[in-house]
């Protein structure tokens, strides 16, 4: 709304549109998944053939997580809440799902068997005043790690699956968001902006000791290769880009690498955190990309919206 209460809007859904895409190293497009939808946080299953994703519904004013297969000939519903669930993130025997539950009492972290047959689980619900969204899960599969945000901020929390209480990870006052944990669970890659402007950093997994930063320029978005040698992340302006890495003796990253850019569909949400996964051999990359609409619909204006309002 303008300072002279002039209110102009769009009812149109077209312009967060996105659509699956099959991308290689070199920015190719290789084929898509599934229609163009209001959709987020794609998550391929450790398998290989199944993503797991949050997909809005605008007529329900809903937004729930769906399960589609990797041809993209099978889709299926996983959660039907009828509110907002979202950001899925799959366990390492790919048996289950935690994902953020959002109702009228609050915001959770819940549990849910993949075959999507038992009723879900919750683990954790915050205060209204706060949210909470899944990031990965441990090596064994016993702690969860999510995001509690606040007024204070973003914090990392670890969250045990068999109960108990969360406790804090990376205490301090900077924001941490992104959080990965690397595959053979000893570090954990996420994103911050304590140096001013968002990048990439690693600190050592479940005890954090030491940092190290990856990115230069600016980062978000970390994703591990399947075997621990890269982190990838987005650069500025939607570039993917590549850091090889090496533990031996201690944690160091090569001078990260500019893959491809691409355009994502910007962020609609605070609970839109990942706009793409890649396989675990680092060689394709499935990015939601954004689907620019074929009409633009009209434009609504409003003279003194904030009168009216009053009323």
């Amino acid at each position: 709304m303008a300072q002279n209460g002039t209110l102009i809007y769009n009812e149109s859904a077209g312009a967060t549109k996105s659509v699956l895409t099959w991308m290689d190293r070199s920015g190719k497009e290789l084929g898509q998944i599934g229609k163009a939808a209001i959709q987020c946080n794609p998550a391929l299953s450790p398998d290989g053939n199944r993503i797991a994703l949050d997909v809005s519904d605008p007529k329900a004013n809903a937004v729930e997580v769906w399960i589609e297969h990797i041809d993209g000939m099978v889709s299926s519903r996983f959660t039907f809440d009828g509110s907002e669930d979202v950001i899925p993130v799959w366990s390492h025997d790919g048996s289950t799902l935690v994902y953020r539950k959002n109702a009228a009492a609050g915001s959770s972290v819940a549990l849910k068997k993949a075959t999507g047959l038992e009723a879900d689980h919750e683990l954790v619900r915050v205060a209204n005043t706060e949210d909470a969204m899944p990031n990965a899960w441990s090596h064994d599969d016993k702690q969860i790690l999510f995001t509690r945000q606040g007024n204070g901020g973003f914090r990392f929390e670890l969250l045990p699956v068999d109960g108990g209480k969360p406790i804090p990870f990376l205490p301090g006052t900077e924001t941490h968001a992104n959080g990965q944990i690397s595959p053979d669970g000893k570090w954990l890659a996420y994103s911050s902006p304590e140096s001013g402007d968002w990048e990439i950093y690693v600190t050592t997994f479940p005890g954090a000791a030491g940092k190290w930063q990856v990115s230069r320029g600016g980062g978000t978005e970390p994703r591990w290769r399947g075997d621990g040698k890269e982190i990838f992340y987005l650069g500025p302006n939607g570039m993917m880009t590549a850091a090889a890495v090496s533990t031996i003796g201690t944690f160091s990253t090569g001078t990260p690498v500019s893959l491809f850019q691409f355009h994502g569909r910007a962020p609609i949400s605070s609970t839109d955190v990942f706009s793409y996964d890649v396989t675990k051999d680092g060689k394709r990359f499935l990015v939601n990309k954004y689907v620019k609409p074929d009409k633009n619909a009209p434009l609504t204006i409003i003279l003194n919206a904030d009168a009216r309002s009053a009323n």
